[in-house]
């Protein structure tokens, strides 16, 4: 099989992508990768080589990414903001042999792999030989992607060919979706989330994907939805609150799904009284690629989505009250670029275990999210479940704040685990909001107590908008 080619066999008149005011239909999505696959060869890529791409999302994008994938090599996409230092690490880590990037971080990064965008669309604007898609085996590598670096320095994750080959099912028998949909995410396909589940199942559905350069912003967002009416809609719980702050339509949407991080009930219940579409709080990882979890609102417990086993496993201490699960998917990772022994998560026998904890169900079968493992932590002897804190602070606070979270520290000549709560007010004035939530923490049994509350004006996230809890760690006084 080739991935490239799987996802480019849509009908030929139907749209496959849209940026703009530009529509393409999938012949020319077809004859894109093609010139794009032609240029590489012509730049000396042979199968089973690695290129960076990091440009915005967008036409460009989707023609450089596929156009490898079709030549047997192995694409990176990357977030064009990753900084000049990131980038040369990731290369190193990766042995790309080349970069795509827009013209200014070409000439400015001082690589001679560096290719600038007008460059390449010079050199796919003259590729005239039009190469067969190069026939690889379905464990083959197809293209990395690097995770957000939230337990520490971004490692590669290698997938294979074969992610793609089921990468609709998830929106086909959960969404519903089919070709007639058009798919939208405003998180970008450097994350696997919205590749795996807007661009790859969109494709593979033969339906519309749109593709947005911008940075998403509720402005944004509302704008695109306006033009372009997408049905089928995935972002992460961040941004779902803005947009509703925000007051956005989705005159078209069908299904939206929220994945990326925890999803608190309140705003999956808030958004399917302002759009009258359920939200579906969806679980995956860079590893795992496609989403192998999923709750809708009539669902006391998240499920195994379509194609997954789940085999669970005990964290010891908590024998039946915590656990890890194990995935095994037609879409799991086939390894890291490089060994990693920092982490918690870890690859065995074709499945994959993240570094989360989870819990039984307490009246049905499935799971409830318990954070990390790094958010399971014993104080004064007990074991404390953060997120489970958090929530219930969530439920007193709600009104008052723009978003909470519970902190985790510990000092280095110390063995005692301290909670801190942080938030980011509302309208509520400052002397208001601090006794509401010391009351609020009152509340809880003490030694789920945060000891001290700091408001901020934002949370640091990593650029797949995940929470840094360990930069807000490094913020509390020894």
């Amino acid at each position: 099989m080739n991935a490239a080619e799987l996802l480019c066999a849509g009908r030929a008149d139907a749209i496959a992508l849209i940026e703009g005011d530009t529509r393409l239909d999938y012949a020319a999505l077809r004859a894109l990768c093609i010139r794009n696959a032609a240029a590489w060869i012509d730049a000396g890529i042979v199968a089973g080589q690695r290129c960076v791409v990091s440009l915005a999302d967008g036409i460009d994008w989707a023609g450089a990414f596929l156009g490898l994938i079709w030549a047997g090599a192995q694409p990176i996409s990357v977030n064009p903001r990753t900084s000049d230092a990131q980038l040369r690490e990731l290369v190193e880590d990766s042995g790309a042999v080349a970069l795509l990037l827009d013209d200014a971080r070409a000439a400015g990064l001082g690589d001679a792999r560096a290719i600038g965008l007008t460059a390449w669309r010079q050199r796919t604007a003259a590729a005239t030989h039009a190469p067969a898609a190069v026939d690889m085996d379905e464990d083959a590598p197809a293209f990395l992607l690097y995770s957000s670096g939230t337990t520490g320095k971004p490692k590669g994750v290698i997938h294979a060919q074969r992610a793609v080959k089921h990468a609709h099912v998830f929106a086909r028998d959960i969404l519903g979706a089919g070709a007639e949909d058009r798919f939208y995410s405003s998180s970008k396909l450097f994350f696997a989330y919205p590749l795996a589940n807007s661009f790859f199942a969109g494709l593979r559905l033969g339906a519309t994907v749109i593709l947005d350069p911008a940075w998403p912003d509720p402005q944004q967002v509302a704008a695109t939805v306006e033009k372009h009416r997408p049905s089928i809609f995935f972002s992460v719980p961040t941004l779902y609150r803005r947009l509703l702050d925000a007051g956005t339509a989705f005159p078209a949407l069908r299904a939206a799904v929220s994945a990326g991080e925890a999803c608190p009930p309140a705003l999956a219940e808030e958004w399917a009284a302002h759009t009258g579409v359920e939200l579906v709080n969806g679980y995956g990882t860079t590893e795992t690629l496609s989403l192998m979890l999923y709750r809708t609102q009539a669902m006391p417990a998240l499920s195994a989505s379509p194609l997954t086993d789940v085999v669970e496993e005990d964290i010891p201490g908590n024998e039946g009250s915590r656990l890890r699960l194990w995935f095994s998917h037609p879409a799991i990772a086939l390894g890291y670029s490089r060994e990693v022994t920092h982490d918690t998560a870890r690859f065995g026998n074709g499945a994959f275990s993240p570094g989360d904890v989870f819990r039984p169900a307490e009246s049905s079968e499935g799971w409830q999210f318990a954070g990390r493992t790094d958010q399971l932590v014993k104080v004064f002897g007990r074991w404390v479940d953060v997120l489970a804190v958090e929530n219930a602070l969530h439920e007193r606070l709600k009104s008052q704040v723009n978003e909470l979270c519970v902190v985790p520290s510990q000092a280095d000549d110390a063995d005692v685990i301290r909670l801190h709560l942080f938030a980011v007010p509302g309208s509520t004035p400052e002397n208001e909001l601090l006794r509401t939530a010391r009351e609020a923490i009152e509340a809880l049994p003490p030694y789920q107590r945060p000891e001290s509350v700091h408001l901020v004006e934002d949370f640091p996230r990593t650029d797949t908008g995940k929470l840094r809890r360990g930069e807000l760690a490094k913020s509390l006084p020894n």
